[in-house]
Order: structure tokens, then sequence, then C-alpha cells
């Protein structure tokens, strides 16, 4: 069964909290909208996730993004006209294909980043390789790592990409939003007395879930229900069919980017019919995209399945 959900009350929230109109083509905010000034009055200072310090005199004007999340919050931002160059992930908004493809996320093309001149390159560290990161710095170039893992962390890596940007304010309604997004999603999962169980399979073969302290599992719990792997060793438990069998999840999520399909699964592995979730047909294909990356899509994620277990 395949399911996608746009919940209207969450859109409506991001856009009401941006302070923002939308512009012609739809997905990309104006910089008068977002109403920052865009040069800093002062010299700051701004913290990466590993705990370098990154002084900037002025906001970027050239920046690289080679982590997919972290394009996305560029844009939700309003900060995307100062990206010229992404990763050949980078496919979200759709304006995010405009911009010049410097390879992929393991690896990058460093002479094709050279020549787009960059005064900012934005990383992750479980996307990108530490490799990548020390050519990028012996090179000279300014390096802003970001790496949330969890929904604080979320809200870090928009303030930070705020600062840098010259776009506190956006960054700061954006945030304050997705804060009561977050509260309305646990508001609705405390007034349900029901705590169904919640299966995210990552791959076949090897068979393997999403355990605890993982995104997946804050989504999970944020939606109000209950990570069937989270008592399993492992932020990606490897199972066997026995293990799978006796979690009789409710429900079983499996991302599009796997490339099968549920009729697959049941002529692969016969026994699963007897799973609860297949005899009540909650199997469902998901939108990696929308709930593996760590950005502001993952409220998207947790509204979906909580319309999904509801």
């Amino acid at each position: 069964m395949i399911t996608h959900l746009c919940p209207i009350f969450l859109l409506s929230l991001l856009l009401t909290a941006a302070c923002t109109r939308l512009s012609d083509d739809g997905d990309r905010l104006t910089q008068d909208d977002a109403g920052d000034d865009p040069v800093p009055d002062s010299v700051h200072t701004v913290t990466d996730d590993l705990e370098r310090s990154l002084r900037l005199d002025a906001p970027p004007r050239r920046i690289v993004s080679l982590a997919p999340s972290l394009t996305e919050m560029l844009f939700a931002l309003g900060a995307d006209s100062c990206i010229v160059g992404v990763t050949s992930y980078c496919d979200y908004p759709p304006r995010a294909a405009e911009r010049s493809v410097v390879g992929d996320l393991v690896t990058p093309d460093i002479e094709r980043i050279l020549a787009l001149a960059p005064d900012l390159i934005l990383i992750s560290v479980e996307g990108n390789s530490e490799r990548t990161f020390g050519t990028l710095k012996r090179l000279g170039l300014r390096v802003f790592v970001s790496n949330p893992r969890d929904i604080p962390g979320v809200y870090k890596s928009l303030r930070d990409i705020g600062s840098l940007t010259g776009r506190e304010k956006a960054a700061t309604t954006l945030v304050d939003s997705l804060r009561r997004v977050e509260l309305h999603l646990r508001k609705t999962a405390a007034g349900d007395d029901s705590t169904p169980s919640v299966l995210m399979l990552l791959s076949l073969q090897p068979l393997m879930a999403a355990g605890r302290d993982t995104f997946i599992d804050e989504i999970i719990t944020l939606a109000g229900a209950r990570n069937a792997a989270a008592d399993l060793r492992g932020a990606y438990p490897t199972l066997n069919r026995e293990i799978l069998l006796r979690m009789n999840a409710d429900v079983i999520l499996y991302p599009d980017d796997m490339g099968v399909s549920e009729e697959r699964m049941r002529s692969g592995f016969p026994e699963w019919r007897e799973l609860r979730a297949m005899q009540r047909k909650h199997v469902h294909r998901i939108d990696a995209d929308v709930y593996l990356r760590p950005g502001p899509r993952v409220f998207q994620a947790a509204s979906e399945l909580q319309a999904l277990i509801r």
C-alpha cells in the first residue's frame, strides 16, 4: 500500500512562521520576505558540530552544499540565492537541480568545487567522508560541519545556517514554527490511548531495521508509536526471520529507495503473511527523502506516520 500524505496544518504553519509569501516559482522564499539584513553589523563567530569556530566578516555569497538536508535548510531559510553547488542527491526543492552538481555525497569532485570559488562549504558527518573534509581543509577552504542527529539537532542546524547566512530572523521564526508542529504532534499522540508498534525496514538483504537512537526512532515516537526494534542492540540492527515474526509489528514501513514492492516481500518471505501488519494491510512504502533526511521535513514524516497509525 503506497501512501503519500501532505498535512495542510504543517504546510500552513511553516509558511506562516517564516513570515513570508511564496515567490512565483512556488518554492523559494525571497530575501525581502524573510526580513533579515543580509549583512551583520559586526564580525561574529559560529561554532559547528565538531566544536570548530568559524569567524565571519560578512555572510557568504557562494555556498557549496554537500548534503541534501543542508541544501533543504538553505532553501527553507530563503538563502538559496547563495547556493552555487550541490551534490547529485540534492533534489529538493526542485530548484536545487538548477545548481551546479559537484559529484555525489561520498566522492565529490574537488576540482569542480574549486572552480565554483565558494566562500563557504556546508558538509555533514554521516553523509560525507572524513577524506573529503580533510582535503577541503588542506586546500584552505572555509568548511562548516552540520550534523544533526536528533530533532534538537535540526533546530540547531537551522539556527547555525541562519547565522552563517545573515538570516537569523528567518531561522528563529522557522524553528518556532517547527516547535509548534512538534508540540501539536505530541499533544495528539498523548490524547490517544493506543501505542502501535512500528517497524522500519531499511534493507532486505541483509534484513535490517532502524533501531533506537536514530532519526527514525524519534519520528516513530513523535508520531505516538513504539519502535518495534528499539530493544535490539545497535542503531541499525540486523534481524533474522524469527525475530521479525516474534516482533509482529502493527505497522511495517519501508523506504521507496529499496526498490521492492509489498508483493515482492510477500513472495520472498511467505511466512510474513502471518504478520499482523501484512494481514491488516498496514505495510507502507514511504518517501525515503522525507523520512531519512535530518532536515525540516522530519516533522512532515512524523505527521504522515501519525495519520497512518491513527
